[in-house]
């Protein structure tokens, strides 16, 4: 459904329509986005990245380690803000500031141009434009769902399954498509974009169609490389979490926190 998940990601939340699709402007999903994307990628190319998630974030590092010219547009204030708070954000902002890259943030985009022959660059909200070869949109993703409408399913935001995996009788869904109540978490609802937790409920899902009745009760697990840093999340990392540093310091870029939520840990990050 790899069309749909595109249509999605580019005209619902960018304030443009399908017929502006310009060469250039693509989103980061599969191996063709992939070649798509590196083909734009000769010397002297400017690259637009919107949106300073994970994706967009790792597009910047490395065009950034290929030379190119890098302008990063983030709505928020500081990047990964949802998930690292804003002081854990604004290290993330520095880090990729002091490679060279101009990252922008509180930023509002009016619209993306280009023609035929491919993006010409963003229009900001305050009529600036950032002039660009290509631009990569990483501002997330909404589970391709649409073709489940009628199934007998109950979709929110995800299908929705219980504890073990099962949606339905004989029906079970894996990967960034499936919302379960995790018990490790009390019964918190999660729906996972991570190829890790992907590979480990398919495996899970299997064993429920073949009778295995238990709960799925994972650690999501996930990493990102960027520049000479890792950084790697364990558990649940969220702004809204107490957030302690218990090796290492912020300002050397070397440090472990962990998060806290009533006085239970429930999640750690190391950088």
């Amino acid at each position: 459904h790899d069309s749909r998940i595109k249509e999605v990601v580019i005209t619902d939340t960018l304030p443009i329509s399908p017929e502006q699709t310009f060469p250039g402007l693509t989103v980061l999903r599969t191996l063709d986005d992939a070649l798509a994307l590196r083909s734009r990628l000769e010397a002297g190319a400017r690259v637009v990245v919107v949106g300073a998630g994970f994706i967009g974030a790792e597009v910047a590092a490395t065009c950034r380690a290929r030379g190119l010219d890098v302008t990063v547009l983030e709505a928020q204030e500081q990047p990964m803000i949802r998930g690292l708070g804003p002081e854990l954000g604004a290290e993330v902002a520095a880090l990729h500031r002091d490679h060279g890259v101009d990252l922008r943030t509180g930023v509002v985009i009016e619209a993306v141009e280009g023609d035929a022959g491919g993006v010409r660059g963003v229009r900001l909200g305050d009529g600036s434009f950032v002039g660009a070869d290509a631009v990569v949109v990483g501002i997330g993703a909404r589970p391709c769902t649409d073709w489940l409408e009628g199934s007998g399913l109950r979709i929110d935001d995800g299908v929705v399954c219980d504890e073990t995996g099962l949606a339905a009788p004989g029906v079970v869904a894996a990967g960034d498509v499936a919302r379960w109540p995790n018990p490790l978490f009390d019964g918190e609802s999660m729906r996972l974009e991570h190829w890790t937790n992907a590979a480990e409920q398919g495996v899970h899902a299997a064993r429920r169609l073949l009778g295995h009745v238990e709960p799925f009760a994972p650690v999501p697990f996930v990493w990102s490389d960027q520049y000479d840093r890792k950084i790697q999340t364990v558990g649940r990392v969220s702004a809204e979490a107490e957030v302690r540093i218990v090796d290492g310091t912020v300002a050397e870029r070397r440090f472990v926190a962990l998060f806290g939520r009533q006085g239970r840990l429930v999640g750690a990050l190391g950088f």
